[in-house]
């Protein structure tokens, strides 16, 4: 249906909001306003044809939405649906960019089109996404206002969650209980120990815990999401009653699972997370997630060069999954996107991570936490960010399209050759089926997609990318950027000879530090670090 917005540098309609709305219809009117060139307010009546309304209903959920043209006797009223206040915000952020054509690449770079006249056809359209909570774990989505674009939560700061994890101790603190009242904690080979988890069969303990938990609760009170899990080692109770119940359920899940239960009747409208890790990995036999707990798991060991659903070797990860989906409605799942040891390194994992999210759609994860790079930069930082944000929001989304869409915008005459080698290099991934490990690196795939064959293959690529965009230096950082992963693989496997070896590194050190790269590996090896021991090794 037609909507006429601006015309002759005038505007055609008026947008109304209420409190709750207010935020989002003040993001519209910023962002018409930036396309037209046509000044949009906030108003409470107009005689204007066209209106932008907005209307609350929870028919979408926590964070969905709807938006449609309603007429009436000559008069067109744009209406956006939404249940809150972010809810709102997120159907804002879509509609610019599905209708109006907007892109957010990174927090610093995106695309506003320029229509003075604008005239927009819009469907009635309605989205409420599959996955509840969505956080990727980069640097960009810190940013709250770039993470909403992508309706996310703000990472690092776990968005809506009151406890992300291993909050055990947080709930039963050894230092102010243990002393007075050992017995609430583990029983490790005939003794209770501070640092051992809080017995679960004990009463009294379950009492403290969960008074404890509602204090907090009371502290944030807008948070939904709750952790009430394991702290993060290995030391659980081993006395008499929670063995019995560990010895029920054939494993220790069992009295973990039981006591989660417990505290989960007592706060019916929060949603109580608990992890399946490490000791808890084995699910209970008999016992069952209440409805309103979540069962967090975790896919560490999973190959990331194949689809999980269909690689033979992540069997472990894949019917772990597949047998929390068969007993709970509500999984959650702790995602890996990323090389630790070396976080710059090549990792053509792209092609996977459409078919894994569908995987982990079709087994109910309701809540995914997509771990990729703490630090600053990384291989793909930018463009991977955005295409886990996308399928997240969509898993079934045209991901090739967004991947060209990206590469057209953010690298504009250089995206031909950054999408070649991108083929290139999962083509060469795919045909030696290479594991990719997240604690891996440039030597474990000498032999297969980086051979020192292809590494010059992708060398040469890069250098004609760099060129196409020579003139304009934000494109060519950008450039050099995407090409530091390639630069790092040739200083690791030492490919050239000794002078291009050390004008690769002068290189890599350069664009690094003009970056704001400080870290090749999540631990601790910084930049400077890297460079001094490459020289090092080259000289010795």
């Amino acid at each position: 249906m037609l909507f006429e917005m601006t015309k002759d540098q005038q505007p055609l309609c008026t947008i109304q909001s209420d409190a709750l709305s207010n935020r989002a219809a003040t993001l519209l009117a910023d962002y018409l306003t930036k396309v037209t060139n046509t000044p949009f307010t906030l108003e409470t009546s107009s005689t204007l044809p066209y209106t932008i309304a907005f209307a609350v209903s929870s028919e979408y959920g926590h964070n969905g939405f709807a938006y449609e043209v309603q007429q009436d006797l000559g008069h067109s009223t744009l209406i956006f649906t939404a249940e809150n206040e972010q809810a709102f915000v997120y159907a804002i952020y879509d509609f610019l960019e599905r209708v109006i054509g907007c892109r957010y690449f990174t927090p610093d770079v995106d695309y506003i089109p320029h229509i003075p006249n604008l005239t927009l056809e819009i469907e009635a359209y309605a989205y409420i996404p599959s996955i509840e909570y969505r956080e990727v774990y980069y640097k960009n989505f810190e940013n709250k206002a770039f993470a909403e674009k992508h309706k996310a939560a703000q990472s690092k700061v776990h968005e809506g969650w009151g406890f992300w994890c291993h909050s055990f101790q947080n709930l039963l603190p050894s230092d102010t209980y243990f002393k007075e009242h050992p017995e609430y904690f583990a029983l490790l080979k005939g003794e209770r120990h501070p640092q051992g988890e809080p017995c679960l069969s004990s009463p009294e303990v379950r009492k403290v815990m969960i008074e404890n938990l509602r204090k907090f609760m009371d502290e944030k009170p807008e948070c939904l999401y709750w952790s009430v899990s394991q702290n993060d080692d290995a030391n659980y109770c081993t006395c008499e009653h929670c063995q019995k119940i560990d010895a029920y359920d054939e494993s220790p899940m069992g009295s973990v699972l039981n006591f989660v239960n417990q505290v989960a009747a007592e706060f019916p409208d929060k949603v109580i997370s608990t992890l399946a890790y490490w000791y808890t990995r084995k699910p209970p036999k008999h016992t069952r997630p209440a409805k309103n707990v979540h069962i967090m798991t975790c896919n560490i060991e999973a190959n990331r060069g194949l689809p999980i659903s269909t690689d033979p070797s992540c069997k472990e990860s894949k019917d772990e999954l597949e047998f929390w989906a068969s007993i709970s409605d509500n999984v959650s799942l702790w995602d890996y996107n990323i090389q630790f040891r070396s976080l710059v390194s090549p990792f053509p994992n792209l092609r996977t991570l459409a078919p894994n999210m569908e995987f982990f759609v079709k087994n109910k994860v309701k809540l995914l936490f997509s771990q990729c790079n703490r630090e600053i930069g990384g291989e793909w930082s930018d463009l991977r960010s955005y295409l886990l944000a996308k399928l997240a929001w969509d898993p079934h989304c045209d991901i090739e399209s967004h991947m060209k869409d990206f590469c057209q915008g953010y690298y504009q005459d250089a995206a031909p050759y950054i999408l070649e080698y991108i083929q290139t290099i999962h083509d060469a991934q795919e045909k030696h089926n290479h594991r990719l490990d997240i604690f891996g690196g440039p030597l474990d795939a000498k032999k297969t997609f980086l051979t020192k064959k292809l590494f010059n293959q992708y060398t040469q690529l890069f250098e004609r990318a760099k060129a196409s965009v020579s003139a304009n230096e934000d494109l060519l950082l950008r450039v050099q950027v995407a090409a530091l992963p390639i630069d790092y693989a040739g200083i690791v496997l030492k490919y050239g000879s000794t002078k291009q070896q050390l004008e690769r590194i002068a290189h890599f050190a350069q664009i690094a530090r003009k970056s704001d790269l400080h870290k090749v590996e999540e631990w601790k090896i910084t930049v400077d670090q890297f460079v001094t021991d490459s020289l090092a090794e080259l000289n010795s």
